[in-house]
């Protein structure tokens, strides 16, 4: 265990250590502040102005901002529903894939333009070149994109003082693609290319496999020459394209959909145990750099720190409530003893559903980074997981993914659990709640409580709405408790934008795919709708002295109190879905 907790260690050091330079930079890119690649980049970003017709010094009010917002969503939306309908007369489509139905082209469309995307399909056996680069991997760009606009738009609104204005949509969108996610995202590209993955426009290569395999009359797998096998294989098809590009914007975006269907457990998107490292710390540096961008924007770190604290807290139990569990593995497959469930020579506990080249160290972080970022990319499978080690995942993303979360997204709603607390702080001794020097008052109050209750809402609506049409049951690989979780995991992970999958449930079906595909709509632009009031409300204060009486939003007792709230509010509101799938699934195992 103190080998695992030591790679836990270097892991979280090492996003903080990166994380900390790149808020600053961060928040010179959205100031139009000159930064190291200015010179390359401030022409392209004047000429898109220019074509575009964009001022980039244009101060908009919260309505003008929260329109433009919708608007390019919207437009994306349609745009990329067009070219997964038509992908059958578009050109790279080296494997004459058709293009999709109604139902999952809507799906698809809704989770890439919410920053979700969840996938009810196998990506290299469904998409085409262009559907993947130009539909896809432009959505992951555009998306993780508007969520850091619209948190700067909140930043501003806190600490602008008598204003109207929340910046420039346009702009904010133009720098934070241009400067942050396309430079990383070519460092890591070339390192993803250098480790093996593809990165090419070739049609799909069939090899010959080292060791046939053989199928019987059901499909199962058999050996070669075992009499039941009907068919024997000999061939394998490896999907070729652009993928390299995609894994990097996927993972650093906090996108998380696959190229492939088994997504970072492929060894074509995530090769070795260097790429491992560099994607699983992509899942959450720029979440991570977020909080810390938000104490520099404030002018108190603190400020930043005490949030980083509240959700590092949550994270960490959650990391080693997974690898413990993991580890553990089961009675059932300890079989009363008789099977050696230690780790002395061996990986020990759960291995099923995660690759031996990973462990279940690296497949637990993996677990807990992806589900507290809304990524959704994984190198293992959920549904193969123990309940409790299934549990936390879900738990982490029905919060409302606040534990650093998507990118922007993860923040101002975590802000919204902030003001939340200080509003239950003042009322508990009696004082007019305060934040960074602004009053809370009745509207603050309402935005914050929409950015707080939407995710387990839309959740819980989504999960009961499945459940209630038998044909969801014909969807499932399992019954009982764990065939709840993993419809209980789809609407988690739609609904708080996440999009990993318990991978134990057809999804691609009409009413699930629209139901989700409405989830993830709900629970994107609704917060963004609150976030921009709320910054639209806070920009119009006047400052407000400080005095003795003011609560103190950076210490301890206000991190313990933050950490309360967001338990009480998001995780109690899942709890009895939660007991009726893996904490049920956990006493039938145990008892």
């Amino acid at each position: 265990m103190i080998d695992e907790i030591f790679e836990y260690a270097i892991y979280v050091a090492l996003l903080v250590a990166l994380a900390i330079p790149l808020s600053s930079y961060i928040n010179r890119v959205m100031a139009g502040e000159k930064t190291l690649l200015g010179r390359v980049l401030v022409p392209v970003e004047n000429a898109i102005y220019k074509v575009t017709r964009v001022d980039k010094n244009e101060n908009m009010g919260w309505k003008r901002y929260l329109v433009s917002a919708l608007a390019f969503s919207a437009i994306s939306l349609v745009g990329l529903f067009a070219i997964l309908m038509c992908q059958g007369f578009l050109p790279f489509n080296p494997e004459g894939l058709d293009g999709l139905s109604w139902h999952l082209a809507f799906n698809t469309a809704a989770s890439f333009v919410t920053n979700t995307n969840w996938q009810s399909y196998s990506g290299e056996s469904a998409l085409s070149y262009f559907s993947q680069a130009l539909g896809l991997t432009v959505q992951n760009f555009v998306t993780p994109a508007v969520g850091m606009a619209v948190l700067f738009a909140l930043f501003r609104g806190i600490v602008n003082v008598n204003e109207n204005g929340l910046g420039s949509f346009w702009a904010d969108v133009t720098r934070g693609t241009l400067y942050v996610l396309i430079p990383i995202c070519l460092v890591t590209t070339m390192i993803s290319v250098w480790q093996g993955s593809p990165q090419n426009l070739s049609e799909y290569e069939t090899v010959q496999l080292l060791e046939p395999v053989g199928l019987d009359a059901d499909g199962n797998v058999v050996d070669a020459d075992d009499p039941a096998a009907v068919t024997v294989v000999n061939e394998e098809v490896i999907p070729m394209g652009p993928q390299a590009s995609q894994v990097a914007i996927k993972q650093l975006g906090t996108n998380g959909g696959g190229y492939n269907g088994v997504n970072s457990a492929s060894p074509l998107e995530n090769p070795t145990p260097l790429s491992n490292l560099i994607q699983c710390l992509s899942l959450l540096l720029i979440p991570v750099a977020l909080v810390f961008s938000f104490g520099r924007f404030v002018a108190d770190r603190k400020q930043g720190r005490a949030i980083f604290w509240a959700m590092f807290a949550i994270f960490l139990v959650g990391l080693f409530v997974v690898g413990f569990f993991e580890q553990a593995g089961t009675p059932q497959l300890a079989q009363n003893g008789a099977v050696y469930m230690g780790i002395d020579g061996q990986a020990g506990g759960n291995m099923e559903g995660k690759e031996t080249r990973f462990g279940i160290t690296d497949s637990a972080l993996w677990a807990t980074f992806t589900t507290a970022a809304s990524n959704g990319s994984v190198n293992s499978m959920h549904d193969s997981y123990t309940p409790i080690g299934g549990m936390i995942p879900m738990i982490l993303m029905a919060l409302g993914e606040i534990i650093y979360g998507g990118v922007g997204c993860g923040l101002y709603s975590m802000i919204g659990f902030v003001i939340m607390t200080v509003f239950i702080a003042g009322l508990m001794v009696g004082r007019t709640p305060e934040y960074l020097g602004k009053k809370i008052g009745p509207k603050e109050m309402r935005m914050a409580v929409i950015l707080c209750i939407t995710t387990p809402l839309v959740i819980l609506v989504g999960t009961a709405i499945m459940c209630l049409d038998p044909a969801t049951f014909d969807s499932l690989t399992n019954s009982g408790p764990h065939g709840f979780s993993e419809v209980l995991y789809a609407a988690i992970s739609a609904g708080g934008n996440n999009g990993s999958a318990f991978a134990g449930l057809n999804a691609n079906t009409p009413l699930i795919n629209t139901v989700l595909g409405f989830e993830m709509l709900a629970n994107r632009f609704i917060p963004i709708v609150a976030t921009c009031v709320l910054a639209g409300s806070l920009c119009t204060r006047p400052k407000v002295a400080v005095s003795a009486g003011t609560l103190s939003t950076t210490n301890a007792m206000f991190v313990f109190l933050l950490i309360l709230i967001v338990l009480l509010v998001g995780a109690l509101a899942m709890f009895p879905a939660l007991a009726l799938g893996p904490i049920a699934e956990q006493l039938q195992m145990v008892l």
